[in-house]
């Protein structure tokens, strides 16, 4: 699996940085509902035990290399995953492929994952190489694929340990014009909210314990342009079947550190951290358990071993401050997982040596076997 993303032609922080500075998306009505009560009411080592963290992209290769590659030993013992994550994409990225899952519940290994106290969590996407694109996700098919992964995990974890799973991850991009909802994109929209809540009933019908989000490009609460329905003013039309998922997913990649110059924002790039807690911010009225399904500072051609990792050592010595945790924490985020471990191999830059220090914040020691 690979994941290669087109970010010379992603042109999203267009508005720039001047709409980013200014942003302040309030977060009235927090406070309501016994889940936020209950969040508002806890101190910030209580809010950082709640946390869980994983890893991607390949569960069976991470677990393979763990016995066979020191350094991924070493990634593995200073970032004590609770979850592996996995993709439900093809090879050529244009529909599901449950191929390797099978080989995987056939060879007895889902239940070997779970039985060395690791749960799963699953992202599904779809290449946007050329647009439009999206139908996988509208059709019976990407229906059939979630239940019939469900039903693998199902058998492989009796316990019932909740799993987590990030629906149509960037979907925001698929449609033209991109992070827009408007008369031309509603239609798409629309058929992708239905399907995206029958596949949630497909999962939660046999995983009655599972999470389960829509996914979100994180840059979507960086920028708004509310005339054009596009940026932040894309999210509300989604509102209400967010509220019926179990959270809400986004992703953050930006490859600069933050206050490094962008180019394409003509000043400093605000980073991943600050993308991060906007998105929070935007998120927390709609539903109050947030994950940040994949992070990874991305290049696209350095797939699947990662993009640069002097920003992972930035971001984290950031994302370790009290204050940025306190925020994100209690607007709901509990989990992050990393996109591609490779970065971290042999602490470049001090990549691993930041993960661990924010690791040592947050979440109770893994079930996972030590290794």
């Amino acid at each position: 699996m690979t994941w290669k993303r087109q970010w010379p032609r992603r042109q999203v922080l267009r508005i720039g940085g001047a709409l980013l500075a200014s942003y302040g998306v309030g977060v009235a009505g927090c406070g309501q509902g016994s889940e936020n009560v209950a969040t508002g009411n806890l101190n910030l080592s209580e809010l950082l035990a709640r946390w869980e963290v994983g890893t991607g992209e390949d569960p069976g290769r991470f677990l393979w290399e763990i016995e066979s590659d020191p350094q991924v030993a070493a990634v593995a013992r200073g970032w004590d995953p609770h979850f592996l994550s996995g993709w439900l994409n093809s090879f050529d990225h244009r529909q599901g492929d449950l191929s390797f899952w099978r080989n995987w519940h056939q060879a007895g290994l889902l239940r070997q994952w779970f039985e060395r106290g690791y749960s799963l969590h699953i992202i599904t996407w779809e290449d946007d190489t050329t647009r439009p694109c999206g139908d996988y996700h509208l059709s019976p098919q990407f229906i059939q694929d979630v239940a019939e992964l469900a039903g693998y995990i199902a058998q492989a974890n009796p316990q019932g340990r909740p799993t987590y799973w990030s629906l149509a991850t960037e979907f925001s991009y698929w449609r033209i014009p991109a992070d827009t909802y408007n008369a031309d994109t509603a239609p798409y929209y629309r058929a992708l909210m239905r399907n995206i809540l029958r596949a949630r009933q497909a999962i939660k019908e046999r995983l009655p314990e599972a999470e389960v989000a829509l996914c979100w490009g994180g840059w979507i609460a960086t920028f708004d342009d509310p005339r054009r329905g596009a940026g932040r003013s894309m999210v509300e039309p989604f509102a209400e079947t967010m509220s019926q998922m179990d959270g809400i997913a986004f992703q953050s990649m930006r490859q600069r550190r933050p206050g490094e110059f962008n180019p394409e924002l003509n000043g400093p790039d605000p980073g991943n951290p600050e993308q991060i807690r906007l998105c929070c911010r935007l998120f927390a009225p709609i539903h109050r358990n947030l994950m940040l399904a994949h992070y990874e500072p991305s290049i696209k051609d350095k797939h699947p071993n990662g993009g640069r990792a002097d920003t992972v050592q930035v971001d984290f010595e950031i994302m370790s401050r009290p204050e940025w945790l306190q925020e994100v924490s209690q607007l709901g985020l509990r989990r992050l997982s990393l996109m591609h471990y490779g970065l971290y191999k042999g602490d470049p830059y001090g990549a691993l040596t930041a993960a661990r220090q924010f690791r040592a914040r947050v979440g109770l020691p893994a079930i996972a076997q030590r290794v």
